[in-house]
């Protein structure tokens, strides 16, 4: 999640600093084709009055369901291609979307974020059945994702390609003007469920360094998974029947 914030900063502008942390792309610009069956469109309500969009695919029956919170670019739609193959093995697999994206209203920022994630984990609790949950964040949604696992009962939290903090992306001199803070290494010690952080060590975007740096604040909480010759953008079908054996061993393929 590249970050350049040097000329806004100069400029003292809020809003055109949260511009380059947050990249929308409207839902008609970003067309996607599904291997499987299309997701069913679903929507949560925010605190504020938000109508949020997203996608989901039903569990089987007895198969526990993850909440997929995208990254800063983009849209759902976009997050719901890169999340199909969290399907594997019949589970279910709920794809969130922040304000401000995919035509949702409002406009994004870290409280806005948070506030979105609760009315997710709201909305999984309701489409679970009373099955496990657990979350999957990329990038910056794997912010959203730690500090949702570290407020709500998972039983697992993953992220992909994320951040030690925010502040980490910044140049020195900025640091102390971003208006938003999504400090992983804060949200990582308040979750108790197992923690799997997912890294490419060709990472262009946060590097692997990133990774170790939270996994080692992490105090043994967390397990850095390194993936070799993987950039920011990761095919999840490499690594989603391995994920669900750690979260759902009665899954896994016999």
């Amino acid at each position: 999640m590249a970050i350049t914030v040097a000329a806004a900063l100069l400029a003292g502008c809020t809003g055109t600093i949260r511009k380059r942390i947050y990249q929308p792309v409207p839902i008609a610009a970003t067309p996607v084709r599904f291997k499987g069956e299309m997701p069913q469109p679903v929507a949560a309500v925010t605190a504020d009055g938000l109508r949020l969009g997203g996608y989901y695919w039903p569990a089987r029956p007895g198969r526990p369901l993850v909440v997929y919170f995208h990254g800063n670019g983009f849209n759902q739609l976009v997050g719901a291609a890169r999340a199909e193959p969290l399907r594997a093995g019949g589970h279910g697999v709920l794809v969130a979307s922040y304000r401000g994206y995919g035509g949702n209203g409002g406009k994004p920022s870290e409280q806005g974020l948070l506030r979105d994630g609760e009315a997710w984990m709201a909305e999984a609790r309701r489409l679970s059945g009373g099955q496990p949950l657990f979350v999957f964040g990329h990038s910056l949604g794997g912010a959203v994702a730690l500090e949702m696992a570290g407020r709500h009962q998972v039983g697992g939290v993953a992220t992909l390609g994320t951040f030690a903090r925010l502040a980490d992306m910044a140049p020195p001199v900025a640091r102390g003007l971003l208006p938003d803070r999504f400090d992983n290494v804060a949200a990582l010690g308040r979750v108790r469920a197992p923690v799997l952080l997912l890294h490419g060590d060709r990472d262009e975007i946060v590097p692997f360094a990133a990774g170790e740096r939270l996994a080692a604040a992490g105090g043994g909480r967390a397990q850095l998974v390194r993936l070799p010759g993987a950039g920011h953008q990761v095919d999840l079908a490499a690594v989603a029947d391995r994920l669900w054996a750690r979260w759902d061993p009665a899954s896994a393929p016999k």
